[in-house]
């Protein structure tokens, strides 16, 4: 996971001042569309499903979704964890929504966090 979780953090910096959120169907990324029209336990859900790690999701929260940069169109969503773990989800713009997920830890320090619109 630990390469994931940088991956993940050089997209997020590398998307830097502009991150433009989208947070209405029609954001571009189809799996983010699909998140976005479940109720908010059900989006808990599927996300903790994709992170696996024994997460339990019990929130979820939608980040935004890049315009810009090398991961344009992709969605960042926050989830929390029953164990009070919590990740970053970053969902592809692609049919099949390919996921990255890093521990919200790896964000310190970076100037991004989780739980936090963009």
């Amino acid at each position: 996971m630990r390469g994931w979780g940088l991956l993940l953090t050089a997209a997020l910096l590398a998307t830097g001042s502009g991150w433009g959120a989208v947070q209405a169907a029609g954001s571009g990324n189809p799996m983010n569309d699909r998140l976005l029209a479940l109720p908010p336990g059900r989006q808990a859900q599927v996300l903790a499903n994709s992170i696996r790690h024994g997460c339990v999701g019990v929130s979820a929260f939608p980040m935004g979704v890049t315009r810009t940069g090398n991961a344009r169109g992709a969605a960042y969503w926050s989830v929390r964890c029953k164990s009070g773990k919590s990740y970053v989800v970053q969902i592809a713009p692609d049919k099949k929504g390919t996921e990255m997920v890093a521990d919200c830890q790896v964000l310190q320090g970076t100037g991004r966090e989780c739980f936090k619109k963009f």
